[in-house]
């Protein structure tokens, strides 16, 4: 598969918007992370119900709905987007900016190695070579500190999967994120009004609006996101997922968070991945813009 130009800016622009979202994220973080989770699930949906309604495509979301091959890919994939949710917004709310900035860079790596051997996508040595790495940064990580970073793989491994599943799905997007935010949205309102009162009574007016602007920021990107991964490879699209943790990095360095000798270690081997992996995509892509 080559690279459609229009597919890769529409990844790009995914990415960004992902990279700087901490920034909202820490305007809430005053609320309950649970509740920020619920109100992210919640309102996504009823964003996307209105793209659908607007745009006078509801019925592809009944059409997706009664599609079982499709189902069986949105069901797991609505689970692994709302574990990611929230391990994301407790990590960017309790000072944890950097572990979930690794994550994602990791993502690009462990999505070359799913499509290697999932998607029967091929390698070259510089690929295999930035693996290796990536690989080494986390197991020095672990055997020189003891810090084995849980979260930060809970997010890489369950974002990868989830993009895994939306390219086999081929839903619409609109449709799928509609679907995934529905599957859920009744659990979001049981946990938000029924264990979670108190948090919810604490909720000022901005926050509501935050809350309600958070819908529309999680469902855009994700959008974006289900219609980059149909139009251009996903070795490619996980490699470009490094501009997003390096916004994110940016910004934990803007508000002052210190990076811990296991982080730096992590880091630095999974940045010299990364540049050869960067080298390796560059030379394999180059003339297959379309």
């Amino acid at each position: 598969m080559g690279i459609n130009k229009k597919g890769l800016a529409v990844c790009l622009l995914c990415y960004v918007l992902w990279g700087t979202l901490p920034a909202y994220w820490n305007l809430l973080s005053g609320v309950n992370p649970l509740l920020i989770l619920c109100g992210r699930i919640f309102f996504a949906f009823l964003f996307t119900m209105g793209l659908l309604a607007v745009s006078g495509r509801a019925r592809e979301m009944l059409n997706t709905l009664k599609d079982k091959k499709k189902m069986r890919c949105l069901i797991p994939s609505s689970m692994l987007i709302t574990f990611n949710w929230g391990l994301y917004i407790w990590a960017v709310n309790n000072g944890r900016i950097f572990d979930a900035s690794l994550g994602y860079y990791m993502l690009p790596l462990m999505s070359f190695v799913f499509g290697l051997l999932i998607f029967r996508e091929k390698s070259t040595k510089l690929q295999l070579a930035a693996i290796a790495l990536a690989f080494a940064g986390v197991m020095i990580s672990v055997i020189a500190f003891g810090n084995f970073p849980v979260i930060s793989l809970g997010l890489a491994l369950s974002f990868m999967l989830y993009g895994a599943l939306k390219r086999v799905a081929g839903a619409d997007p609109v449709a799928g994120i509609a679907i995934e935010s529905l599957l859920f949205s009744p659990f979001a309102l049981v946990l938000a009004f029924v264990f979670l009162p108190d948090s919810v009574r604490a909720v000022s007016a901005v926050d509501v609006l935050l809350l309600i602007g958070g819908g529309a920021l999680t469902a855009v990107p994700l959008i974006l996101f289900s219609r980059a991964v149909s139009d251009i490879p996903f070795i490619v699209v996980g490699f470009l997922q490094y501009l997003s943790p390096s916004l994110t990095l940016t910004y934990g360095l803007i508000i002052g968070e210190m990076l811990s000798a296991s982080q730096i270690v992590s880091f630095a081997f999974i940045g010299l991945g990364l540049v050869l992996f960067s080298i390796a995509i560059v030379r394999k892509t180059k003339k297959s813009l379309t």
